[in-house]
């Protein structure tokens, strides 16, 4: 791979890892929700078994972490570094996972709530583990 290819990645893997902490401010409040924004605050898993408060802050710290993840991993890749791999695909797997579960269960708005970032995690570790 080119160095400026390689680069281009790593900036991709970090700005990839930015769009996480719109979350984070979704699940804060810092913004007032808009049904048009996507997540609502609802997890079809949890909805029922945890207070809304409580899912919106495990909800803030599980995107900060996969944000740090693709924050260091974006870098660690740029720098050629081989930890970088793993932390990436951790943070890949994490990202999927908190996707899926604090999905809301609908159908509607999927490119909002998540789809698209689910499908570049599905990719990142494609192309990590199988290169």
């Amino acid at each position: 791979m080119t160095v400026v290819l390689g680069l281009a990645v790593a900036v991709f893997l970090v700005l990839h890892g930015v769009v996480h902490l719109w979350y984070v401010v979704l699940s804060q409040g810092w913004v007032e929700v808009e049904d048009a924004m996507g997540w609502n605050g609802q997890s079809w898993l949890l909805s029922d078994l945890l207070a809304e408060g409580t899912i919106l802050s495990l909800a803030s710290v599980l995107y900060v972490l996969v944000a740090v993840g693709f924050l260091a991993g974006g870098l660690g890749y740029g720098l050629g570094r081989d930890w970088a791999t793993p932390v990436l695909v951790g943070a890949a797997v994490l990202s999927t996972v908190v996707l899926v579960v604090m999905w809301d269960g609908r159908f509607d708005l999927l490119v909002e709530k998540g789809v698209v970032g689910v499908a570049i995690n599905v990719a990142v570790v494609a192309l990590l583990v199988f290169r």
